[in-house]
């Protein structure tokens, strides 16, 4: 097992992800991280899926407690065609 203490996140190889889905049965949790077209997938217990919750709730609020409360609202996407891109049919007149 890989001790956490010794390793630099710094030097880690990194994806950024965009996404991600999951189910889970009784005894598996499965769940996929998106990148881009990428799909990483992982399986693992509901204990250690428990543990991984627990841990990164601790992040969320250690970040909000230094950055401030982290806005859920859904980005605003520009479509690649705006209204404003459209023809009038009075243009052609």
């Amino acid at each position: 097992m890989i001790d956490p203490k010794k390793v630099d996140m710094n030097q880690l190889p990194k994806k950024f992800v965009d996404g991600a889905i999951g189910a889970h049965g009784r005894d598996l949790f499965s769940f996929a991280f998106t990148s881009g077209n990428n799909l990483d997938s992982f399986a693992t217990t509901p204990q250690i899926m428990k543990s991984i919750s627990i841990w990164l709730n601790e992040q969320i609020q250690n970040y909000e407690k230094q950055f401030g409360e982290i806005d859920m609202k859904p980005a605003r996407v520009q479509s690649p065609i705006q209204m404003a891109d459209l023809k009038n049919p009075e243009d052609d007149k």
